[in-house]
């Protein structure tokens, strides 16, 4: 990034009331979860064992920054620097965020701002696409599959290349077959005679009998497999206008006698042209980072026919808790560029 433009993003920021604030430029790794994030990491031990590695990503630091504060009231921050992962060169990113945010008003603010920031770096056209995580977990929810492979789909939509395996899995029933279940079924009762603290492959006797208790008795795979699998397909191939969005769902839902409600006020921007910007909604819109929960978002241009992501963004309320800190709710964007 061009060292004039870098300084016209913070100098905009600022002058929206966001306040810099500079990161640690390590971080320990048990607070990294996301499976994208933790095989390209630079880890090193300190002399008391604990594990730290460079940050691969810098709205994850500036979240567990905030964390560890006891600022309790709203406050919008913005941050910049440098972000390290295996498989990228070093990474210049610049990122705006409301810390205790709690209405949609903020989601609209950082949409906003994320616009305002892209036309400091480019006079290209950007296209926004907004989705949201919470549809798509309603969905997976109303559906008739066991809740094991709820978790799983849910846990990995993020790696989309697993996610689709699992899906063809759950549809196909590819890897279930009733002779080697009868197999292991006999092997399941010799088992039960043996030490359940015995360990074989790495797990427990104890480990085991449960995972196979669950998955045959207590939670079996569905004959609706196909049938679901196909709604979850449909599902995220949903992409139109915002403007068409609530309609167009509420219709899927109905379509699919699936009990979900959408209002027309459920997005954070309500029309078709925000600033120029041609703005849809597209059911899967998911960054690869596991940081969301909610509203999702990006921003991109056209080259060579092609969309380029370039700035993406987002709600994530329960990112802090599921790491062991204390809960704050929160929205924000980052744009990053080599």
């Amino acid at each position: 990034m061009k060292s004039k433009n870098f300084s016209k993003i913070i100098k905009a920021l600022n002058s929206k009331g966001f306040k810099n604030i500079e990161l640690d430029p390590v971080i320990e790794t048990k607070y990294i979860r996301g499976v994208n994030l933790k095989k390209y990491l630079f880890t090193f031990n300190d002399d008391k064992g604990v594990s730290f590695s460079l940050r691969p990503d810098l709205s994850l630091m500036s979240l567990i920054q905030f964390s560890k504060t006891k600022k309790y009231n709203k406050h919008k921050i913005t941050y910049s620097g440098e972000s390290y992962r295996k498989n990228k060169n070093i990474r210049s990113q610049i990122g705006w965020e409301i810390y205790n945010s709690n209405n949609q008003k903020d989601d609209y603010e950082v949409i906003n701002n994320s616009i305002t920031v892209f036309k400091k770096i480019t006079k290209k056209k950007g296209y926004l696409q907004i989705g949201n995580l919470e549809l798509f977990s309603s969905v997976l929810n109303q559906l008739h599959i066991p809740s094991r492979w709820k978790q799983r789909l849910m846990s990995n939509i993020w790696n989309k290349k697993y996610f689709y395996e699992i899906l063809s899995r759950l549809e196909t029933n590819k890897d279930y077959d009733e002779d080697e279940i009868e197999i292991d079924k006999k092997l399941f009762y010799k088992m039960k005679k043996l030490d359940p603290n015995q360990i074989i492959a790495g797990r427990s006797i104890k480990e085991i009998l449960a995972r196979f208790d669950l998955k045959i008795n207590k939670d079996p795979r569905t004959p609706e497999g196909k049938k679901s699998a196909k709604i979850i397909k449909r599902f995220l191939k949903i992409k139109c206008s915002i403007e068409k969005a609530p309609k167009i769902l509420a219709n899927f839902f109905n379509e699919h006698k699936l009990n979900i409600k959408i209002a027309d006020n459920y997005f954070p921007i309500k029309r078709n042209k925000i600033k120029n910007f041609s703005v849809e909604f597209c059911a899967s819109e998911i960054p690869d980072v596991q940081i969301y929960s909610s509203l999702v978002f990006s921003i991109s241009f056209k080259s060579k026919n092609k969309l380029t992501k370039i700035l993406n963004g987002g709600r994530f309320d329960n990112l802090s808790s599921s790491l062991g800190l204390r809960p704050c709710k929160a929205v924000g964007a980052a744009i990053t560029l080599i």
